[in-house]
């Protein structure tokens, strides 16, 4: 009658139990039971709870704009998510369908928001992307219901030049290049000749 024979043994004498006794062993075990029923059948339910929340909370991402440069995302990967802060990004506070429908919507109203930034893009970008960068394309990302990016593939065809945190005209940035790289080969070729000059020398 009870959950377990050692538990049998351990109630039950060898020369057995009047009826009354065995009647109040059973309702005990019967209560016994069903708080182990209870809490299990609890804490079953609560892991099921936070999973379904969980599952909610990742599907209820509002529509979110970002820009980032070409040199942050993979553009043949379109799984692999964009590195580094993104130079511009706003929560739109709008939740579209989980469809390519919705997406489409949040990707148009991304770009509706957008466009007010351009006039001044150049600055809050160099300012925000904490590096250095040349000739590199900004392109529209988004985020709707599932927090990842995805490439709208819409870009302003803007390059975009910064230098310590400051944008810079890619021409001038362009012939610092080229001096710093005239000036890295100067300094190989007379490192070079000098160890020539040293080897002959012994």
């Amino acid at each position: 009658m009870f959950s377990t024979q050692e538990r049998l043994q351990r109630r039950t004498p060898k020369g057995g139990i009047n009826r009354k006794t065995y009647l109040c062993l059973l309702v005990d075990e019967y209560y016994e039971t069903s708080n182990i029923v209870r809490t299990a059948t609890s804490a079953k339910y609560s892991r099921f709870r936070q999973a379904d929340v969980q599952r909610s909370s990742a599907n209820n991402v509002p529509c979110t704009c970002a820009i980032f440069l070409t040199g942050q995302f993979n553009r043949f990967n379109r799984t692999e998510q964009p590195k580094g802060n993104p130079g511009i990004q706003m929560e739109l506070m709008q939740h579209f369908p989980c469809t390519t429908s919705g997406n489409k919507q949040c990707s148009n109203k991304c770009l509706d928001s957008i466009v007010k930034h351009l006039p001044n893009s150049q600055n809050v970008i160099c300012a925000t992307i904490d590096r250095d960068c040349f000739r590199e394309r900004a392109y529209l990302f988004y985020q709707n219901c599932a927090p990842r990016w995805v490439n709208s593939n819409i870009s302003a065809g803007k390059e975009f030049c910064c230098q310590n945190d400051s944008p810079m005209r890619c021409s001038l940035m362009a012939e610092l290049i080229r001096q710093s790289l005239r000036e890295n080969n100067a300094n190989n070729t007379t490192s070079t000749s000098s160890e020539e000059q040293n080897v002959s020398n012994r």
